[in-house]
């Protein structure tokens, strides 16, 4: 059979302890220490837990002219935080940690602690500052962008892998990432499609004919290949005079739309 022990303490310091009689004695709170004093016509007291243990309600007390206190006794509750735990490292001490214990944080070997390297147990029965985790220094593999892929099999610390993009696609990034401390140092690229320029269209024989007077500063040569031309393509010059017209409405039409 385990029996809890339970302590407590009251202290009380006073000027007059004629006062103090005629105020209703609270009760006494395990595991606290209670100081009391008179303070002009008042009797004013403060609780305090002992090591490991933390405070719930009120701190402070004090007993008015109408002999009354001025809220309900507190606890004091054993502080305990939840048991650390870090993956791949170690803390000490060890053991049940108490409010305000502090632990220290170290990682094995290829391993980098990601936070801080000490904590806390608070009031609340949390850590703080956050538990850290230990990640390995080296890189997983990394991922693909769409059509593309990269290039090398060492994901190790300070080893760099180089991206390349399918035919048609070109790279928008950083084409080569190094693995730093577990991680790739920039974010992943991505291949792109190359938009093709347009191409003109090919000209007929009888569009080529038109140009017949740009080829050359002599008027009868420049006749003699636009008739050349036509006959060619099998066109008159109605036809071309019709086909200059369409052209130009067609130019007039754009203008006034």
């Amino acid at each position: 059979m385990f029996f809890r022990s339970v302590c407590y303490l009251v202290v009380v310091w006073l000027i007059s302890g004629s006062d103090v009689e005629s105020c209703p004695e609270l009760p006494p709170v395990d595991n606290s220490i209670f100081v009391a004093e008179e303070v002009k016509g008042q009797i004013w007291g403060t609780y305090f837990c002992l090591k490991g243990y933390h405070l719930e309600g009120e701190r402070n007390f004090f007993c008015n002219a109408s002999k009354e206190w001025n809220a309900s006794t507190p606890q004091c509750r054993l502080g305990h935080c939840p048991d650390p735990v870090l993956v791949n490292g170690e803390f000490s001490p060890l053991g049940p940690m108490n409010v305000s214990d502090k632990i220290t944080f170290k990682c094995k070997e290829h391993y980098i602690l990601k936070g801080s390297n000490w904590s806390q147990c608070a009031e609340d029965h949390t850590w703080a500052p956050p538990l850290p985790v230990c990640r390995s220094r080296h890189c997983g593999p990394p991922g693909n962008p769409a059509h593309g892929n990269f290039e090398g099999r060492d994901f190790n610390s300070g080893s760099t892998i180089t991206y390349y993009c399918e035919k048609g696609y070109h790279l928008v990034g950083t084409q080569e990432q190094q693995c730093i401390d577990g991680e790739w140092n920039s974010e992943l690229p991505a291949c792109e499609l190359i938009q093709e320029v347009p191409k003109p269209a090919p000209q007929t024989e009888c569009e080529k004919a038109l140009l017949a007077f740009k080829e050359t500063k002599e008027l009868c040569k420049a006749i003699e290949n636009v008739m050349q031309r036509l006959k060619e393509c099998g066109s008159t010059m109605e036809e071309v005079k019709y086909f200059l017209e369409l052209k130009k409405a067609e130019l007039k039409a754009k203008m006034f739309s």
